[in-house]
């Protein structure tokens, strides 16, 4: 059985997806970029919003099969995934009132980063099925 997924685009694929991650973990939320004339854009929101484009763009322009591209964004889908298990705070920090703790959406986050693991496993079943080619 010949293969016809081009490993080039799913290594860019990932490269590009564990940079996008580091968008949200590494840039700090109080950056603004003045455009001047009271015009003001949160910068992290910007270089998230960029980064996914690039992504987008990235699996549009490079050409390759079906098989690489639904591969490559499958790839990408379980890097977030984990990245969300792995940094998301579930549990409200102790420095809340009891308020804000009562309104922390950690319990929704889990109840969706769970179904999003299913929906992960019926895509990689996809791929670890003897039917590609």
């Amino acid at each position: 059985m010949t293969t016809n997924v081009q490993l080039g685009k799913i290594i860019g694929n990932i490269i590009l997806t564990i940079l996008w991650i580091c968008c949200f973990l590494f840039i700090s939320p109080t950056l603004v970029i003045d455009f001047g004339g009271g015009i003001l854009a949160p910068f992290k929101f910007t270089v998230v919003i960029v980064g996914l484009l690039v992504i987008v763009f990235y699996n549009i322009f490079y050409r390759s099969s079906g098989a690489s591209t639904k591969l490559g964004l499958t790839v990408d889908l379980t890097l977030l995934w984990m990245a969300l298990i792995v940094f998301y705070p579930f549990n409200p920090p102790a420095t809340l009132s009891e308020t804000a703790k009562t309104t922390w959406p950690g319990g929704a986050v889990g109840f969706f980063t769970l179904i999003g693991g299913l929906a992960i496993t019926v895509l990689w079943v996809y791929f670890f099925a003897d039917e590609i080619s």
